[in-house]
């Protein structure tokens, strides 16, 4: 995704594109990694010729996340995790690595639905944790 597709983006969803948030959403966007905060601004602070706050990292997630340009993926206890695809997708974590990889939302069986009426599921999120096999 280009620039003037990111800008475009984020001014759909009603976010400012400002230098810093247009930096932060460019490599979320272009990333599949799943980086904490902190990551993000060890990532994007050397590409604005302005010092980057950690607080304005934090603050510029919170927006993405609240304008649903991003989400919050929570795959380990006390950790926040933040990814673009904000598609019907699920997670993988190899416990070995730490690498957490999509899993696209079709490969889960509909898990609201066979709940029945009683629960009203507005979302979920499964996220599985074992060993990639890469052969």
């Amino acid at each position: 995704m280009e620039s003037q597709e990111i800008e475009k983006l984020l001014l759909s969803k009603g976010v400012k594109p400002t230098p810093q948030r247009m930096v932060i959403a460019e490599f979320l966007i272009h990333t599949h990694s799943h980086p904490t905060a902190e990551e993000v601004l060890e990532e994007v602070s050397t590409k604005l010729p302005c010092a980057l706050s950690r607080a304005t990292v934090y603050n510029t997630l919170n927006s993405l996340v609240q304008a649903g340009v991003i989400q919050e993926v929570f795959t380990e206890p006390g950790k926040t995790r933040y990814d673009a695809n904000i598609s019907d997708h699920h997670h993988f974590v190899d416990v070995k690595s730490g690498k957490i990889l999509d899993i696209p939302g079709d490969m889960v069986p509909k898990l609201q639905e066979q709940l029945g009426a009683k629960f009203k599921v507005h979302s979920y999120q499964i996220t599985f944790y074992g060993e990639l096999n890469e052969q």
